[in-house]
């Protein structure tokens, strides 16, 4: 009974763990938001009770969630961007959103939202507000809104696809009535998440500037804040769209960027932006999946990164010939494995090699069990009389260990964007626990042939796998496709070679002194 009782925090955690990774598909979809959704709502309440309140504090908030498998988007009633939560899997379920949240890409705290229209630098708040959010063609979800900001009548278009985390913005503003002069009309991003000093970067021609002082950039490639410059967690980046024409960017104390551009002082003079804007990770493979790598300066990979991009490339280029992209993953793996087939053949013959030794070398360790440094050449002379290599399995584990955690990249950030087999998501953790079963089954096949003859190693061996199962549970499904697959054609590479092979001879376990 107490043995029950002490197995029973176990299950729980596991029954905990797995519930956490057991998801179906997330798609783009649109639900009704409050602002006391929010966790800790009331840092609005004190935000709003200060001299300088944020843009929260307007009354009548209409909030609309999106979620999609990169970035969770809170949107108000006129389309402005409240908050923009980043994932760090894609396919993550939030369902907790913290309105000062690192992730949160929107600092509320600011005096205008995202994607914010400014006119002659100052923020007007919309009135007159209509809108709605529709499903699309091809996985599209396109919000309509129009609204008086100031003295021009503004129509916004938002479109966001599945699978991509660029949102596409078209807006434009016509002057209701005549003017003195011309204004400036600005469409400002103001900051990103808590982040105190961010690197600014505005890109022009094939070129690109870093933390520019404030001044007009025409004809920018993008606009971007990213939260430090070593290619890692968060950016937000302003492309216009291709043809975009009078439009400059430019940098806003203390952490905007904004694109502006100049309309005419007569009633009916109108200027439309069209831009995409990316809230999401500053990495390599997101932005190349959405289309950001040609922007100058934006991106500087580390080696990993650059590996990272030519296993996509591998990848692309089989999915070409191979119609899905699971299978794809597997023909990937069988090149893999087929390359590094010669170096596990000399590591399997060298571990069976060690297996025979066993029995001698534990003579050895009792004949000299009170003299180590005599004990280390006898071990060493007999190593080279069998013609066996104690460290000839230690370089496949280095060789197979960057390529697992480039995958681990690759697969997390890759949009797959369709299942396989029983996986809902390629990009997303089995919500069945098949892979985590098959991956203990291979391990276990892997174990034994790696331990035989050494019964207390195989136990050693079989304890670790069953503890990891509770790491991997939650990896993306298509780095297990492709672990599952490697360990199996190690295992079928074991068999082939055992074949012909003497058993090991199982030492007698040594007798205790009475």
């Amino acid at each position: 009974m107490k043995r029950v009782n002490r197995l029973r925090p176990v299950a729980l955690m596991a029954a905990l763990l797995f519930s956490t990774f057991a998801s179906a598909r997330v798609e783009l979809a649109a639900t009704a938001f409050r602002e006391a959704d929010f966790r800790g709502a009331e840092k609005i309440t004190a935000t709003c009770s200060t001299q300088t309140p944020s843009f929260f504090c307007e009354d009548g908030q209409d909030l609309t969630l999106i979620t999609s498998k990169g970035v969770d988007y809170v949107f108000d009633g006129a389309g402005q961007l409240v908050a923009a939560f980043g994932k760090q899997q894609r396919g993550q379920r939030l369902g907790d959103y913290s309105i000062d949240a690192r992730f949160n890409l929107i600092p509320f705290e600011s005096e205008v939202p995202g994607l914010a229209l400014l006119i002659d630098g100052a923020y007007a708040t919309p009135t007159d507000v209509a809108g709605s959010w529709r499903e699309g063609d091809e996985g599209l979800l396109v919000g309509t809104f129009t609204a008086r900001v100031g003295g021009f009548e503004v129509e916004r278009t938002l479109t966001l696809q599945s699978g991509v985390d660029t949102i596409g913005v078209e807006l434009t503003a016509r002057r209701v009535d005549g003017a003195d002069a011309p204004s400036t009309l600005q469409l400002v991003v103001p900051g990103i998440g808590r982040t105190a000093a961010p690197v600014v970067k505005i890109g022009h021609g094939d070129s690109f500037t870093l933390n520019p002082s404030e001044q007009a950039f025409p004809d920018p490639t993008y606009a971007s804040l990213q939260v430090n410059n070593n290619n890692r967690d968060f950016a937000l980046v302003m492309r216009p769209a291709p043809g975009s024409a009078g439009v400059s960017a430019t940098y806003m104390r203390p952490n905007r960027i904004a694109f502006q551009a100049q309309v005419g002082a007569a009633a009916g003079a109108a200027y439309t932006f069209d831009l995409g804007l990316y809230p999401g990770h500053n990495e390599l493979v997101r932005y190349s999946q959405e289309q950001y790598l040609e922007l100058p300066g934006l991106f500087n990979p580390n080696i990993l990164g650059r590996l990272s991009l030519i296993v996509v490339r591998i990848l692309e280029f089989v999915h070409q010939y191979v119609p899905s992209w699971g299978l794809s993953i597997i023909v990937l793996t069988l090149l893999f494995r087929a390359l590094i087939w010669p170096l596990i053949s000399t590591q399997t013959k060298s571990m069976f090699g060690m297996q025979r030794l066993q029995p001698k070398l534990q003579e050895l360790q009792k004949k000299y069990k009170d003299d180590r440094e005599k004990l280390t050449q006898e071990t060493m002379a007999l190593y080279r009389e069998a013609g066996v290599n104690p460290a000839g399995g230690c370089l496949p584990i280095i060789v197979q260990m960057p390529l697992f955690i480039i995958l681990w990249r690759v697969f997390v950030n890759f949009e797959f964007n369709e299942g396989f087999l029983w996986l809902p998501d390629l990009g997303q953790a089995d919500p069945f626990y098949i892979l985590p079963i098959l991956y203990v089954a291979v391990m276990i096949a892997t174990s034994y042939f790696s331990a035989r003859g050494n019964p207390q190693m195989l136990r050693q061996s079989l304890i670790i796998n069953v503890v990891f199962v509770f790491i991997i549970v939650g990896f993306p499904a298509g780095v297990l496709v492709y672990y599952v697959v490697s360990m199996l054609v190690q295992v079928i590479q074991y068999w082939l070679l055992s074949r012909g092979q003497p058993a090991p001879v199982v030492a007698a376990p040594a007798k205790r002194s009475k």
